[in-house]
């Protein structure tokens, strides 16, 4: 079980290794930026009305 633990830290690592490197030579346009926060935005304004709806049925 220990090196199942070590392996999975070390695929975590790398993971965030290769997402640095990846962000620090191909940035993303400014354009991408604004598609991604817009998109993210309705994520979670849509997760806000399903929590009030949810908390308007119970009360």
């Amino acid at each position: 079980m220990h090196k199942f633990s070590g392996f999975m830290k070390g695929m975590a690592t790398g993971l965030v290794v290769g997402a640095a490197v990846t962000m620090i030579t191909d940035p993303m346009s400014e354009r991408d930026r604004h598609k991604i926060a817009k998109k993210t935005e309705g994520i979670f304004k849509n997760r806000g009305s399903v929590i009030d709806t949810t908390l308007g049925m119970l009360h």
